[in-house]
């Protein structure tokens, strides 16, 4: 799974008729599991492979989180593991009512990857990311609602129709400025010099494009403005 997320989010990255990416679940019973602990003999019993594995998590990560496209984790069933490091690297999450979240790493004796750590306490702070981690309990959505892990809950019956809903808005927006502000966002966050240069260049993107002008001409006509990207 993790091997082809890059090549997956980099094709929907570079398609200019994509506004929103939304990652969900093969079906209503799981997001995503987590790992397949029944593999670990395989891919994770040593230090060797458990730097290839910690490696192929992080690189699919990063393309999930470069992507200059809004990214929405539509998240029903079960979301454990690597499934919660995928929804953190999304921008925004939506959770069904019967959505469960945990990371049971202190259960099975790992230590959680760096990355998806890092985006835990980048995202949740510090007091929820521990408890995540130390104590491995299971969440509900109600639960990872107030405590930021989802930005929304919706019934599960209407879930699909929230999350085209929510999706459509996003894509209505200008793709330059948003692709900007998740620049800008991480920038924040983490305090990279090597991201100030493509924040800055992004933000003067903005200024000098054809949306701009054209949210300029809507918003005096009084109508909604259609952006093209450019």
């Amino acid at each position: 799974m993790w091997q082809a997320i890059p090549g997956i989010m980099a094709q929907l990255g570079q398609d200019p008729e994509i506004r929103c990416i939304v990652i969900t679940g093969a079906g209503t019973e799981a997001f995503a599991a987590g790992a397949d602990i029944s593999e670990f003999e395989a891919n994770r019993a040593s230090g060797d492979t458990a730097r290839i594995y910690d490696a192929a998590t992080h690189g699919a990560i990063a393309a999930i989180m470069d992507t200059g496209k809004p990214v929405v984790a539509a998240i029903r069933g079960i979301c454990f593991g690597g499934g919660v490091a995928i929804a953190m690297a999304c921008d925004l999450r939506i959770a069904a009512t019967d959505a469960r979240f945990c990371i049971p790493a202190a259960r099975l004796g790992l230590a959680y990857g760096l990355s998806g750590t890092a985006n835990l306490v980048a995202s949740l702070g510090m007091a929820t990311a521990t408890e995540m981690l130390l104590t491995a309990r299971t969440y509900t959505a109600h639960e990872a609602l107030l405590r930021g892990i989802v930005h929304q809950v919706a019934p599960a019956p209407d879930f699909d129709t929230v999350v085209s809903g929510y999706a459509g808005s996003l894509a209505a927006n200008a793709p330059l400025s948003m692709a900007a502000s998740k620049l800008a966002i991480r920038l924040a966050v983490t305090g990279d010099p090597g991201l100030r240069i493509a924040a800055e260049e992004a933000a003067a993107a903005c200024t000098n494009s054809a949306d701009y002008a054209e949210g300029r001409r809507a918003f005096a006509e009084k109508r909604k403005p259609r952006f093209n990207g450019t």
